[in-house]
């Protein structure tokens, strides 16, 4: 019974720690997530040009996936798509710079908001916030656009998948299951990642991993019910092509509400160690 009230009053602290603190913050990522989304398209669609798009069905996939950009971007990507420039490098290049700045400024953002979360006074200069960032970046980029690709677009990549070893249900069914498995995984490695160094104050990755796993468990518990809803109500209807975008902004903007959800679990923690501690040095 005692475990149960501290785990109430705990999980009380945290969500206080989050709402409504950091409410606009996380907003400002998920407009920045949103635009880093266009310079990593720009990656993909230089893949689907590329000998390795020829070779696979890559091109279909990065079709599909338009889908979830606003009717414009659709139209531009689509013809793009059909002229296959032969030099699909430059446009993987001009996405990945794109993709660093914008990514950087993302990180930024995490990193002020989990200094929000934890109340510390002690904040980093600015050379010293922008080192960081990028170097978090370069550290969970790869797990982050997995993750995001996987959660997102798992359905199309299931189809793609399918097509190319073979559609068969003890295929799909094993497919899927291993794009929400590898998701979860790619997803708190990247979170545990950005706890351990967007703070100069957290020395030990073991001190994290309880609010990794939180997030991690919450995104997945968050991203079957948001699919779940998106799919049930008619946004199309209202919003015509717009709907995909504005259920993308929210998506991300409830993954960032999530991640300092694992970090206000930290902080919490930590607060209850040191009073605990304090406690003992007074008795």
């Amino acid at each position: 019974m005692i475990a149960s009230a501290a785990l109430a009053k705990r999980a009380l602290g945290m969500f206080g720690r989050v709402f409504p603190r950091c409410n606009m913050i996380a907003q400002a990522i998920a407009f920045n997530l949103f635009l880093a989304f266009f310079p990593t398209l720009l990656i993909a669609v230089g893949l689907a040009t590329s000998p390795i798009g020829g070779r696979t069905s890559l091109f279909d996939l990065i079709t599909d996936l338009t889908s979830f950009l606003p009717p414009g971007s659709q139209q531009i990507v689509s013809e793009f798509l059909i002229k296959r420039g032969p030099q699909a490098w430059k446009w993987a290049l001009v996405g990945g710079t794109g993709t660093v700045l914008a990514g950087a400024q993302v990180m930024k953002l995490l990193m002020e908001g989990i200094h929000i979360v934890y109340s510390d006074r002690e904040r980093l200069t600015f050379l010293q916030r922008q080192m960081r960032a990028v170097l978090l970046l370069l550290l969970t980029i790869a797990p982050l656009i997995a993750a995001a690709i996987l959660g997102v677009f798992g359905r199309p990549l299931r189809r793609w998948v399918a097509a190319e070893l073979g559609k068969s249900s003890s295929v799909e069914a094993l497919w899927a299951f291993f794009f929400h498995g590898i998701a979860i995984l790619l997803a708190m490695i990247a979170v545990t990642i950005i706890y351990r160094w967007a703070r100069p104050q957290e020395r030990s990755m073991r001190n994290v991993l309880p609010g990794a796993m939180i997030a991690t468990f919450l995104w997945w518990i968050a991203d079957l019910g948001f699919g779940f809803y998106v799919r049930k109500m008619p946004y199309g209807v209202v919003y015509g092509g717009l709907a995909a975008v504005i259920g993308l902004l929210i998506w991300m903007e409830l993954s960032t509400v999530i991640i300092f959800l694992g970090a206000a679990w930290n902080a919490e923690g930590e607060e209850r160690a040191a009073s605990g501690r304090g406690g003992r040095l007074l008795g």
